[in-house]
């Protein structure tokens, strides 16, 4: 995030809309950084916990983020594979229009989604991860267009399963939701330290787009 907000170079109190923000630690960074910052995110739970950070220049709503927000901001953030979770892809371009939507002319838009390539390239199809005395049996595979996680476990003689899916977005299906928006592309990085893109080693695709 430090090196993400020096890298945009953003006026002091620059209205930033954190979407998909969790329970809203990068919102709360970035509000004690200076500037007004709203969260949103679909998880009422996520939202309840944020809540009680709030302040007059901090922030939280429960929202879809393919609904439009009521105010438009300089910039919106969406981080860290906050997106590809829709079951109808048709979403995926409702998504954009509502990020489009709610940034002011010349406002700027920041995505960060995992490199596809990379990470087919390099998928640990099964491991076992020790945590707190638990052992997490984790499998990856892809399907279909998807990504796929099964989480097992095992605590105090229950089991537990989960499936996490995320869509294999592409880089260039990115550019064209954004494109469709009315976005234009500055910038494309790497890695959380902002190197320059590369298909086949960066592990993160960090778009930067303007609002024409």
């Amino acid at each position: 995030m430090d090196n993400l907000t020096h890298y945009l170079n953003l006026p002091e109190e620059a209205k930033i809309l954190d979407l998909a923000c969790g329970k809203g630690r990068h919102s709360i960074f970035l509000n004690s950084l200076g500037f007004n910052v709203t969260g949103l995110d679909l998880s009422k739970n996520s939202i309840k916990e944020a809540k009680t950070r709030e302040s007059s220049s901090l922030h939280f709503d429960v929202h879809d983020m393919r609904n439009l927000y009521s105010t438009q901001f300089e910039v919106v953030l969406n981080l860290f594979t906050s997106f590809g979770y829709f079951d109808d892809q048709q979403d995926n371009q409702k998504a954009f229009d509502t990020f489009s939507g709610g940034l002011k002319d010349g406002g700027i838009l920041v995505l960060d989604f995992f490199n596809p390539t990379y990470v087919l390239a390099n998928l640990v199809p099964v491991e076992t991860v020790e945590r707190e005395g638990i052992s997490f049996h984790i499998k990856r595979w892809s399907e279909k267009g998807y990504l796929y996680k099964s989480i097992d476990f095992s605590d105090q003689g229950k089991s537990y399963s989960f499936i996490e899916k995320v869509e294999l977005v592409a880089k260039n299906d990115f550019i064209s939701y954004a494109a469709q928006a009315g976005l234009s592309l500055v910038d494309l990085r790497g890695d959380y330290n902002l190197s320059a893109f590369d298909e086949s080693s960066s592990p993160r695709m960090i778009f930067v787009w303007t609002k024409k």
